[in-house]
């Protein structure tokens, strides 16, 4: 019995099926997000990211949590400007939405526009359908387009760039964009916690402290017991 339910394992896995994963509403069933390849002790790669944030996202959204910053202030970028509405939307502040969204779901965010024209803005996102952020990386990533009928065997986890093909370059080839992309997140991780870094090495030590503090209390209390025993007796 247990060889039969094997073999029939093995089949489905073989097995290409089309699978309708486009859910009522435009949202995606069972998309998994990418994985943000960030290093949050990487000072150039958060420098690069507040750069690149400067030029093409601060005219829109706002950093209002993040101030008195030195790596913002080197990328010229504002604490206190006031956004601008955006097809009847005002854009979200971005301090901390690393945190409140993730930085796996920000990385496939950026990544997953595709053209829509029934948008008012002419595009959608993949895991924020009816989004009012027009494709403002487009110039760099390209443009893309929904796939109509994509395939996968039973065991496939879904992926955006299953969902969406290329139909125009970008300035940036696409290693390049997914490290501008990888940049920005991980400023965006950086703006949410500025002392990540200096907090998990404080942790380190205190965790270390707690260890040989438990050493300690262990042997005396192994002391006193003794005279405990040695009463008894």
């Amino acid at each position: 019995m247990k060889r039969l339910i094997i073999t029939i394992l093995l089949a489905l896995s073989s097995v290409q099926v089309s699978t309708n994963i486009w859910a009522e509403g435009g949202e995606i069933e069972g998309l998994q997000l990418a994985e943000a390849p960030i290093n949050r002790s990487d000072m150039e790669s958060i420098k690069r990211g507040a750069k690149f944030f400067a030029g093409n996202c601060m005219s829109c959204h706002t950093l209002t949590y993040l101030r008195y910053d030195k790596v913002a202030k080197e990328a010229n970028i504002a604490t206190n400007n006031k956004p601008i509405s955006i097809n009847g939307v005002t854009p979200p502040d971005l301090s901390l939405v690393a945190d409140s969204r993730g930085v796996n779901w920000v990385y496939t965010y950026l990544h997953s526009f595709y053209k829509d024209p029934a948008a008012a803005s002419g595009v959608n996102n993949l895991i924020f359908p009816g989004t009012a952020m027009p494709a403002v990386l487009a110039p760099y990533q390209g443009e893309q387009v929904l796939v109509e009928k994509p395939t996968y065997d039973l065991f496939h986890q879904v992926q955006w760039f299953d969902l969406v093909q290329p139909v125009k370059q970008g300035t940036m080839k696409g290693d390049e964009f997914d490290q501008a992309v990888a940049d920005v997140v991980n400023f965006l991780a950086y703006a949410a916690e500025p002392f990540h870094i200096e907090q998990e090495r404080i942790g380190y030590w205190v965790l270390g402290f707690l260890a040989v503090l438990f050493v300690l209390m262990y042997l005396l209390k192994k002391e006193y017991w003794k005279d405990v025993k040695r009463d008894k007796e």
